[in-house]
């Protein structure tokens, strides 16, 4: 198990997550912090709120991007990749949602 240091909402987190994954966890965590930026931006919400309002935001995304692979023709290897994407996003979510809770039961 590796151990990855990242920053998401202006917090720091230290999350363990399998040899070799760090890059993509990394990436998909930038990708949260943007979202978690943008919500930030729209008004003061408290901590974990704000990771499950990024969280959604993100699979939002990846619903409509879900649809459009769907609806053309010869999507099958383009739809394999993007469900090997949710089924990381998904890894990552339980992972925020971990954090999430320690953070309000703290």
């Amino acid at each position: 198990m590796a151990i990855v240091q990242l920053i998401i909402g202006g917090q720091k987190y230290t999350v363990s997550c399998g040899d070799g994954q760090e890059e993509a966890l990394k990436r998909s965590a930038a990708l949260l912090d943007e979202r978690v930026s943008q919500v930030k931006k729209a008004g003061h919400v408290p901590e974990a709120l704000g990771l499950v309002m990024g969280g959604l935001l993100l699979a939002n995304d990846l619903n409509e991007a879900r649809a459009k692979l769907q609806s053309q023709n010869g999507a099958a290897p383009a739809l394999e990749t993007l469900k090997n994407a949710a089924e990381n996003l998904e890894k990552t979510a339980d992972r925020i949602s971990v954090v999430a809770e320690r953070l309000e039961n703290a």
